[in-house]
């Protein structure tokens, strides 16, 4: 076994440091042993005490598993086993679904309920209408929360039930909390170093390239030294039960921060100063191999802004934290017949309002599910209608290289009663609402679907009279863009046929969704005919023969070996265009972004996309869009069924393949090529970026191979699993 030790190190004139080799953590090469270094202070005294303690530590094997923190707490001084036992991830993931699940169970159709999934592109107005449906109350508070840009970032999911209001937030793990905090302090680093103002330095700091996670919620927002003479107490803050943040003192400690990346920057450039054509790339070097590794300055500010975040959590007055052994928030949970106890803790959790940056805590949360009487508020029954909404990101954030929709929403189709798509009616049926169409259709969801259109009252034009003539103008593209789908997507036309019909009953026209005061009689009209639609898909279709016999379809398995060379062409043709290696309609991705996509397959746990580029879903989508044509052209049936039956069938098949093709596709990508990832993105300076574009086409070659007569272990092995994946689901069908 190999020895580890720790030693002591200045740092700085007057500061101590200690360094050592972490026997669990693996270093960016994927090799046990990271290099860990942690400032110690001024006193040499109490710091050689620490590494004398910590070298206790290193030499007693049993102390090395995160289970044994409150043990080694017992027997070392805090300080040794903060240091030790930070970084180390979780032994066991959690899955926050089930966490909330744990604690708000989601009704399903046999309880009566009916679960309805929105899906929409960013700011189609998916969150106007959830407003509208659980009957948000303008004079209370603002929530869901709204903007111009990217605002739902987690799942939200709400249950309408009688009772008491119910609330559960779940929490990302510190240890994605502190790469989301070195990816920011890295973003500004590199504005720093090529001499870039403080402002735009701030602008990185404070906003993540991905728009999920902004430390602005935590420090506030920069202003510029002319905008801070503006900077006032509020007035009226003893009306407050929060005050709002000083922004002074949130302008201090960004001022701190800010000139610790600027000293940081400094640093870097004396010791090596970069010089040559591509200044990204040796910049990204000099990160690397210097400033993560070697300076006490880069790790002590990624501690010292983890710390505030922690702090932040201290504003929650209501409710009980779990956490874990760290002190991290794995999620919060309240219970009240009070409703504004629970909603009003949203504002914290979910919420975006500008006075309230500094004190916020939404870009660490992965999940919100709330449970309450919610009703509209034009609603004049008395129990409110069964349901079940579930919310997540919008899709598609550049509609240039979208062409799936994530594993994690499509995971969740099989748990619902209705899939619906959120769309503009002024701006209807553009690219990314016909992916999630095809996406839908593909997995098997076709008679779940639904298309909501918001902003119906924005809809004009001289050769519209009235709502009759908007309808049908909206309902002219949407049939179109329908029929054109089966050209661009090579679909098959009798799905067409089908998707354009049933939409003709499942489609619905919004006005004025934003107004929640006096609600227009048009909108709650056309309102409480969508919420009886969706009430109505807790009843189940009967597919059931007279002579109780099923119809079960017959394949020549031999063609799938066709569905996986067109998916090996569609994927190939998108990917090497976004890898710089061919030409292509999908435009070249700046090798940065490649970069982090290679570390996130790498480095983190269970994720498999960054910020719009999602090699794993994208693969699924085409695989299921040409093995559903597969399952859509039976040879045979074991009995004759009517034609209007077979869709339902064959729907249903595609359904039960569609989570296990997710899992395949996962398995593939992630894990069986996990340590060619770890080369990728360990590429370093000047000429890397074509070694690691050629090394995510070797993944990609393995992951879908091209089949051929002569099969490879790689094809083979995948066209057995394709086929036993498909047998499993015609099997379960027989046995049902």
């Amino acid at each position: 076994m190999a020895f580890y030790s720790a030693r002591l190190t200045k740092s700085g004139v007057n500061s101590w440091a200690v360094e050592f080799r972490h026997p669990i953590l693996k270093d960016r090469e994927g090799k046990q042993g990271r290099k860990i270094r942690r400032g110690l202070g001024t006193n040499q005294a109490e710091a050689q005490n620490v590494v004398n303690d910590l070298n206790r530590l290193l030499s007693d094997d049993t102390f090395w598993s995160l289970n044994e923190r409150n043990r080694a707490l017992s027997n070392f001084q805090p300080r040794v086993v903060e240091i030790f036992y930070d970084q180390m991830e979780e032994d066991i993931l959690t899955d926050s679904w089930e966490l909330r699940d744990s604690k708000i169970k989601l009704p399903n159709n046999t309880d009566g309920y009916s679960r309805v999934m929105l899906l929409g592109t960013t700011g189609a107005g998916k969150t106007t209408v959830i407003r509208q449906l659980i009957g948000t109350d303008p004079d209370e508070i603002s929530f869901p929360a709204i903007s111009a840009s990217r605002t739902t970032t987690c799942n939200t999911e709400y249950v309408f039930s009688e009772g008491n209001w119910k609330g559960v937030v779940t929490f990302i793990s510190q240890a994605q909390t502190i790469k989301l905090i070195e990816e920011s302090v890295w973003e500004a680093f590199r504005r720093a170093i090529i001499g870039e103002d403080e402002k735009n330095v701030a602008k990185s700091l404070l906003s993540h390239p991905e728009q999920r996670f902004r430390l602005s919620y935590f420090l506030g927002q920069y202003r510029t030294t002319s905008r801070r003479s503006s900077i006032n107490k509020e007035n009226n803050q003893e009306a407050l039960e929060i005050p709002y943040p000083d922004q002074l003192a949130l302008q201090t400690e960004l001022d701190y921060i800010i000139n610790e990346i600027k000293l940081l920057a400094d640093e870097a450039r004396n010791e090596f100063p970069p010089d040559g054509d591509n200044i990204d790339e040796i910049i990204d070097l000099l990160y690397e191999v210097w400033v993560k590794e070697d300076t006490e300055r880069f790790n002590d500010l990624v501690q010292h802004i983890l710390r505030l975040i922690k702090i932040r959590f201290d504003i929650i007055k209501y409710g009980t934290f779990q956490r874990d052994n760290r002190g991290w928030p794995i999620y919060w949970y309240h219970e009240s017949e009070d409703k504004w106890e629970v909603i009003k803790m949203m504002r914290w959790f979910a919420g975006n309002e500008g006075r309230r940056f500094g004190q916020l805590l939404a870009p660490v949360v992965n999940g919100v599910r709330l449970q309450g009487p919610f009703k509209p508020n034009w609603w004049t029954n008395d129990d409110s209608p069964q349901l079940v909404l579930i919310d997540g990101e919008g899709i598609g954030h550049d509609s240039n290289i979208t062409t799936s929709i994530p594993m994690e929403v499509t995971n969740r189709f099989k748990e619902t009663d209705a899939v619906v798509l959120v769309d503009n009616a002024s701006q209807p049926m553009l690219d990314i609402p016909k992916v999630i169409l095809r996406e839908a259709i593909s997995r098997g969801q076709l008679e779940k679907l639904m298309v909501v259109y918001t902003r119906f009252d924005q809809v004009e034009g001289s050769n519209m009279i009235d709502d009759e003539d908007r309808i049908d103008h909206v309902m002219g593209i949407q049939t179109g863009a329908i029929e054109a789908m089966q050209e661009a997507y090579n679909l098959n036309s009798r799905l067409i046929r089908q998707l354009r019909d049933h939409l003709y009953n499942y489609t619905f026209f919004f006005p004025n969704t934003n107004v929640l005061q006096n609600i227009p009689d048009e909108l709650k009209e056309e309102m409480d005919r969508f919420i009886e639609s969706l009430c109505s898909k807790v009843i189940k279709e009967d597919l059931q023969f007279p002579n109780e016999t099923k119809a079960i379809p017959e394949y020549d398995f031999g063609r799938l070996v066709l569905a996986i060379n067109e998916t090996e062409d569609l994927f190939m043709q998108k990917w090497l265009g976004l890898l710089g290696l061919r030409p292509s309609q999908y435009p070249k991705q700046h090798w940065m972004r490649i970069k982090a996509l290679s570390n996130r397959l790498a480095n983190w746990p269970n994720i498999v996309e960054y910020n719009g580029l999602e090699p794993a879903s994208d693969l699924a989508s085409y695989l299921m869009q040409r093995i559903n044509e597969f399952i859509n052209a039976p040879k045979d049936w074991s009995i004759a069924v009517p034609d209007e039956n077979k869709l339902s069938i064959l729907q249903g098949l595609s359904g039960a393949i569609s989570d296990q093709i997710n899992q395949l596709v996962f398995k593939r990508i992630k894990i069986d090529n996990h340590p060619q990832w770890m080369i990728a993105f360990n590429y370093k300076g000047t000429g890397s970026t074509v070694p690691r574009a050629s090394e995510i086409r070797s993944i990609f070659e393995k992951t879908i191979p091209k089949s051929r007569i002569t099969y490879d272990s790689f094809s083979e092995d995948l066209l057995e699993e394709i086929k036993k994946i498909i047998e499993d689901a015609i099997r379960a069908v027989k046995e049902e």
